[in-house]
């Protein structure tokens, strides 16, 4: 058997590579590296099978979705969101999505709101949680003490070095530069195990961000989760705001008992939340039975590949021949990307002009 590690090649977000990562500790080896906005341009060397455990968020190119027939997939500690770019709904996993997801079923939904996408098509399914929980501690991290600050505004950060004078007060960010983006995966896998070492060993950890969140609390670090509660925030994190301190920025700064429950959490005393979920290390051990059962399962077994089209066919009669309207269609995303931005800022300018207008006349009829 062959193994393909998903990963989002072009990201501009950490977050993805950690969620590549938690899956690769789980494949005995990495053959091919699979773009996760096109699965389904995937063609292996031969006609074979390729194991993939696909545990991310999907998905930006909506119509990408199926992957491609050569992938085995485990579905778990899954996200599906609305298409971003065209439609803004989910109809993307109707028709032979849905038919792929049953066949591939069932499936482990990182949130609930996935889990009742997949209930309303008839799609086995259950809450897995996040990959990211199955992380274990390194042996060589030492204590820093420090207050770790991921992607917090400067209000925040300044809160924190208030309220922790003598920790040093690190702030990181899961944003990747043009530089930084689309290197190649040694680089980024070292990247992120720098990040996850230095979440370890910090004492408090505060971010709005899910994979720094799960993370350090796999890797025994107390958490603070800033939510904005939006929709974003109901659908992807909200099944976790129990496991950590939960709340929204300006609550953080303007509520006094936040001051003790933070100071309480950087010393090793969070109390637990409540929560109908299964704690992390619940979640934590069945995630780590799913991924390694598969791989034990899928090492033993000779997949019949003759339903599998001849891999210069499938080339030929799907992936050259929507080629050119691919491209077509993300020439046509990013002009309607660069319309809404140029119309953002005519508003703007028309606002401005609007506002000199009116201060304009009301000087000039101003009888002194």
């Amino acid at each position: 058997m062959k193994y393909g590690l998903v990963y989002y090649h072009n990201t501009e977000n950490v977050g993805d590579d950690i969620l590549s990562y938690a899956a690769k500790r789980f494949l005995p080896q990495v053959d091919y590296y699979i773009e996760r906005e096109a699965m389904n341009l995937f063609v292996p060397e031969e006609k074979e099978y390729v194991a993939a455990i696909l545990n991310g968020w999907y998905l930006h190119f909506s119509y990408e979705f199926p992957p491609s027939p050569y992938l085995l997939p485990l579905f778990t500690g899954t996200h599906f969101t609305r298409d971003p770019l065209i439609f803004g709904d989910y109809s993307y996993l109707d028709g032979i999505a849905a038919d792929y997801l049953k066949r591939h079923a069932p499936v482990g939904c990182r949130d609930t709101h996935t889990r009742e996408l997949m209930e309303q098509r008839g799609i086995d399914s259950y809450f897995s949680g996040c990959l990211t929980l199955t992380f274990k501690p390194f042996a060589d991290v030492a204590p820093s003490h420090a207050i770790v600050l991921t992607d917090v505004s400067d209000s925040v950060a300044d809160y924190a070095r208030r309220l922790f004078p003598d920790r040093p007060v690190i702030r990181m960010t899961h944003r990747l530069t043009g530089e930084e983006r689309g290197a190649d995966w040694p680089l980024r896998e070292a990247r992120v195990i720098s990040y996850l070492k230095t979440y370890q060993a910090a004492d408090l950890v505060i971010t709005p961000r899910l994979h720094c969140a799960l993370p350090s609390l796999a890797l025994g670090t107390p958490v603070v989760l800033i939510g904005n509660f939006n929709e974003d925030f109901q659908n992807r994190l909200s099944d976790y705001a129990a496991y950590c301190i939960c709340c929204g920025e300006e609550e953080l700064m303007a509520r006094q008992g936040y001051e003790d429950l933070l100071r309480n959490a950087a010393d090793g005393m969070t109390a637990a939340g409540q929560s109908t979920m299964p704690d992390p290390a619940t979640l934590a051990a069945c995630l780590t039975k799913t991924c390694s059962d598969f791989i034990r399962t899928v090492s033993a077994q000779e997949p019949d590949v003759s339903l599998l089209p001849e891999p210069a066919l499938y080339r030929e009669l799907y992936v050259d021949r929507t080629h050119y309207m691919r491209r077509a269609l993300v020439h046509m995303l990013d002009a309607c990307q660069t319309l809404e931005q140029q119309h953002i800022h005519d508003v703007s300018v028309m606002n401005q002009l609007l506002a000199t207008a009116k201060k304009a006349l009301a000087l000039s009829s101003d009888p002194q």
